[in-house]
């Protein structure tokens, strides 16, 4: 799968005024902002994706068509969790290995490297083959002295064939979407799953390991037992949401009992900074009425 190939002279360097008088209004909860965003979207107003700088010479490459992000939108996106995650990093050796999974168009990646120093290497993968050449574009475009690749695979604890598969509507917050899409095992199918093992990545590296894939999180740990267990420190951030949750019948604290299997852990909501343990569900220790990102640093 080839990146997106975009004349320059075709990419915007804002976004155009009707989408970003739309996005104001939809924030404003102006009623019909949302439909004349779908409006502009049908009309082709928004087929020219925009460059946006997040700093530090870290530029993204937005697909507005698809991802409707405006300016306001990049600053808050994960906003919590990057600065909990830029302080948590500041006590890891240098050389770092950033390893996304489920990484769409590379937005989280991004705006930890302009946040977050000491990230040498990144390896993001994304199965989903309308966001992959997005990413594969934005990585392109990272400063020479970062180490970057964009990997069109799921990840799990198996190697094989998967397929994603959307939520029924009861398990999603808002209309079902590509963000939702979860990996569904088992009786083939058209997407190649692998495991961060599979990488075989050199002992006693540095690594920050973000993991977003709808309920698989258990499932990428698993398979990612030895790659955790040789890191000489680690930090691992994944989500936690009430409703994937019950989908799944996994309680996300599921996660972090099987890493105290491999090497102690310490854990925080990035979100409040509340320490996590393993003895309780997760959601008798925080209020199910968001979604979180838990963040696991090895000991």
């Amino acid at each position: 799968m080839e990146p997106v190939e975009v004349s320059e002279n075709k990419v915007r360097t804002r976004p155009p005024l009707l989408f970003s008088i739309a996005k104001d209004m939809e924030r404003k909860k102006v009623r019909g902002s949302t439909k004349l965003l779908r409006i502009l979207k049908c009309a082709g107003y928004l087929d020219r994706p925009v460059d946006y700088r997040l700093g530090n010479g870290i530029e993204l490459r937005v697909p507005i068509a698809r991802n409707e992000y405006d300016a306001t939108d990049l600053a808050e996106y994960e906003s919590d969790l990057v600065a909990s995650l830029t302080r948590e990093a500041r006590g890891l050796p240098e050389k770092i290995t950033l390893i996304d999974v489920g990484a769409d168009i590379g937005l989280f990646s991004l705006k930890v490297l302009a946040n977050c120093g000491g990230i040498s290497r990144v390896l993001a993968f994304e199965p989903n083959r309308d966001g992959y050449p997005w990413l594969r574009t934005n990585l392109s475009r990272l400063p020479k002295q970062i180490r970057a690749q964009a990997i069109p695979l799921a990840v799990a604890d198996f190697e094989g064939q998967g397929r994603l598969a959307a939520p029924e509507e009861r398990f999603a917050i808002h209309d079902v979407n590509h963000t939702q899409y979860y990996l569904e095992s088992g009786g083939g199918g058209p997407i190649p799953v692998t495991t961060l093992d599979a990488l075989d990545l050199p002992a006693r590296s540095s690594l920050i390991i973000k993991i977003d894939v709808e309920g698989g999180e258990l499932s990428v740990l698993r398979g990612a037992r030895k790659t955790i267990a040789e890191a000489a420190a680690c930090l691992i951030v994944f989500e936690a949401h009430p409703l994937v949750a019950q989908r799944t019948g996994i309680d996300p604290v599921e996660c972090l009992r099987f890493l105290a299997t491999i090497r102690p852990f310490q854990a925080v909501a990035a979100e409040n900074g509340q320490s996590i343990g393993v003895d309780r569900p997760l959601f008798d220790q925080l209020p199910p009425t968001r979604v979180y990102n838990l963040i696991a640093r090895s000991r």
